[in-house]
Order: structure tokens, then sequence, then C-alpha cells
């Protein structure tokens, strides 16, 4: 009787390993699909118009709060400053030419602790080609 009590501790045993083996993965896959820290601004570069620089800055504010659009340059003098409560924020913001080689753009709510902070590294170059041909 006690080798019978002993297979079926083992099945017993084996049943939950095999349960464990089953739901731990497909637990921690749908844990993994879960970001807390979701991305919710983001700045792309569209190009140049007139030598000026073109932003699209999107943010999802969920909760519609008042946020802030602040652009700054390298030394901390502030370009341009609003507030907006969009919970689906999209806008370009043009750049006129400067001479900052560096922009920042900064989204901050207060309301729900949260800025994020972008960094706009500038560069111009000239390039100046000459051709000298000779003609008979």
């Amino acid at each position: 009787m006690e080798s019978l009590t002993f297979f079926s501790v083992i099945r017993k045993s084996l049943f939950a390993i095999a349960i464990a083996v089953i739901t731990v993965p497909a637990s921690a896959h749908s844990l993994s699909n879960v970001d807390p820290l979701e991305k919710s601004a983001d700045i792309k570069y569209l190009g140049s118009e007139d030598q000026a620089l073109v932003f699209n800055v999107t943010y999802n504010n969920a909760s519609a709060s008042r946020f802030f659009v602040t652009i700054k340059d390298e030394n901390g003098v502030t370009f341009f400053q609003a507030a907006y409560t969009d919970s689906k924020f999209n806008k370009k913001f043009i750049l006129p030419g400067t001479d900052a080689r560096k922009v920042f753009f900064i989204i901050s709510d207060k309301k729900n602790r949260y800025t994020e902070s972008f960094e706009i590294s500038t560069e111009t170059r000239v390039v100046e080609d000459v051709v000298v041909k000779r003609i008979n």
C-alpha cells in the first residue's frame, strides 16, 4: 500500500509541475505586453522650410490635464512656451534659423508629475562646388 501512495504523490507532483510549466510562461507573456512607462511624447524632424526647422510634436494626454510645451536654447533662453489641454496633442512647430547648436523641447504636466525632455542638435554646413573647365 505504501508504493501506491508514493506513486500518487509523484503523479500529483508531475501534474503540478506541468501546470506550472504551462501557466508561468503564459502569464509572463501577458505581463510583457503591459508597459507601465508607455511613451507618451514624441518629436519628429520633418525637414526645413525657408531656413527654418520643422518638428512634429505628439503627446498622449489621456487625462486631458493641462500641460506645457517649452522650447529653449542651450543657454536656457526660452523661445516658446504654451499650455495645452488636448488629450491627443499633435502640432507642428517651426523654429526660425538660429545660432543655437542645441535646442530643447520640454513637455511637462505638473499635475501628473510628468516631464520629458528632448535635445535637438543642429549643425549647418555650407557646401561649395567649384568646377574649372577648359574650353577652346
